[in-house]
């Protein structure tokens, strides 16, 4: 199965777990997180070498507004099974248009959508104007990532 942005839209309870995320001072992409995936989370807290790699690139115009923690907007559509929820409108979106100006700016682009990165811990908020390019990078196990269990003596 090829992992991509439908497959993260449209498939219930497949979940991810953050392993890194960067904001790069890089022209491009400068927002990117790379996750681990499974369709059973019990896969994700052991450590299993079949877990999904994938990597979420925004692109330069997108806006990172953190977490729902970060600014408690809450959102009542958000409650659902899919890794990804893309919205045209959303608290956020107004909250950004009153606060940050973003019906100003960038209009050229086109239309800003608010998108939800679910996580086994937490939602991750974004505003981009174009989708996020989504890479499968493979299994764990077939990336050259070493999962090594020390007992202790």
């Amino acid at each position: 199965m090829a992992i991509d942005l439908d497959f993260l839209m449209t498939t219930e309870d497949y979940v991810l777990e953050t392993e890194s995320f960067q904001m790069k001072g890089v022209t491009y992409y400068p927002l990117e997180w790379t996750f681990f995936g499974a369709n059973d989370p019990t896969m994700l807290l052991t450590w299993d070498a079949e877990r999904d790699r994938i990597l979420i690139r925004f692109e330069q115009y997108a806006v990172f507004l953190g977490t729902i923690e970060d600014h408690s907007i809450h959102e009542e559509g958000l409650r659902n099974a899919y890794p990804i929820v893309k919205l045209k409108t959303s608290r956020f979106t107004r909250f950004a248009a009153e606060n940050m100006g973003t019906e100003r700016v960038n209009t050229y682009r086109g239309e800003l959508s608010h998108y939800v990165i679910r996580t086994f811990e937490q939602e991750f908020h974004v505003l981009a104007y174009d989708d996020p390019t989504v890479l499968d990078l493979g299994k764990v196990g077939e990336t050259g990532v070493v999962i090594e269990v020390v007992e202790e003596a």
